[in-house]
C-alpha cells in the first residue's frame, strides 16, 4: 500500500512507477463542502514536472462511491472537516482503500491526512471519528480540539496561519531536493503531528518521515482561553505538543 500524508503543506506524490516513465499523471481532487479548496489545489498542481504532465480534475462523494477513482493515479483530499462525515459511509471508505491498495497515490492535507491514519491518539472528542478513518497509514495523529485545533478555530483567515518552522529530513524523495537538513517556514493552521502506530499488517508500507515540526505553536504564537470578570481576561494557556513529531510523511 502506498500513500502520502501532508499536513499544512501541499505536496503532490506520484505513484512509484510514474517517476520512471514519460506519461500523464491523472489526479482526482476531492470536493466536499467548499469547492474553492479543491479549485485552489487544481490551480497549484496543473503543470508539468520534469517529464510528467499533471492533469487534475475535481470529483465528488458520489464519484468516489461509484468507483471513479480507478480512472486516476492520485487522489487528493484538501483540508476540511466534511470528508470525516463522508468517510462514515462504508462504501466511500472501501473505494478509497481499494484505490490505494491497487497502487494509487493518496495526498491528504490537514483533515485529509488525519483521515488516512489509524486514529487520533490520546483522550479527546475527536476520538469518536476513529471507527470511520481509512486506516491506510500506520500512524496515529496528535490533533486535539482543545490544543492544536485552537489554532484553526482562532485563525485570522485573511492574513494566514502562524509561521512555524519545519525541519527537512534527508530522504530519497525528490520533492525537497536541495533543502535536506534545512528548516523551512510554513503557515500553521492547527494541523496534527504524527507518530508511528506499529500495527503489524502487510498492507501498511514503510513510514518515511520527510519533515518534522521544529517549533511548538504555543511557543511561537501563544493563545489563551478567556473568562469574563467584568471584562474578558485570559485565564489559561492553550498548550500544544507537536514539536519533534512528523509534519509530513511518505508511506
Amino acid at each position: 500500500m502506498r500513500c502520502l500524508l501532508i499536513l499544512s503543506v501541499l505536496i503532490l506524490i506520484l505513484p512509484s512507477y510514474a517517476i520512471k516513465e514519460e506519461k500523464e499523471i491523472k489526479v482526482a481532487i476531492y470536493f466536499s463542502g467548499v469547492k474553492r479548496y479543491a479549485e485552489e489545489i487544481k490551480d497549484a498542481i496543473s503543470y508539468s514536472w520534469g517529464r510528467h504532465k499533471i492533469s487534475a480534475e475535481i470529483i465528488t462523494r458520489e464519484d468516489v462511491i461509484n468507483g471513479m477513482l480507478s480512472s486516476y493515479d492520485v487522489f487528493i483530499i484538501p483540508g476540511s472537516a466534511r470528508p470525516y462525515a463522508d468517510a462514515m459511509d462504508a462504501r466511500w471508505r472501501d473505494e478509497v482503500r481499494k484505490f490505494v491498495e491497487g497502487g494509487g497515490g493518496y495526498a491528504g492535507i490537514c483533515g485529509g491526512a488525519n483521515l488516512a491514519s489509524v486514529g487520533f491518539s490520546g483522550i479527546d472528542v475527536n476520538n469518536f471519528l476513529n471507527p470511520f478513518l481509512l486506516r491506510i497509514a500506520n500512524v496515529y495523529v496528535n490533533d486535539e480540539q482543545y490544543e492544536e485545533w485552537q489554532y484553526l478555530w482562532r485563525s485570522n483567515w485573511r492574513y494566514g496561519g502562524v509561521p512555524l518552522k519545519i525541519y527537512i529530513n534527508l530522504s530519497e524523495n525528490p520533492i525537497f531536493s536541495g533543502f535536506y537538513g534545512m528548516e523551512r517556514s510554513i503557515r500553521y493552521w492547527g494541523g496534527p503531528g504524527m507518530r508511528k502506530a506499529n500495527f503489524k499488517d502487510e498492507k501498511f508500507g514503510e513510514v518515511i518521515p520527510l519533515a518534522i515540526y521544529a517549533e511548538e505553536p504555543m511557543e511561537v504564537a501563544p493563545l489563551h482561553y478567556w473568562i469574563w470578570k467584568g471584562k474578558w481576561v485570559p485565564y489559561k494557556n492553550i498548550t500544544t505538543d507537536i514539536k519533534d513529531t512528523v509534519n509530513l510523511r511518505k508511506i
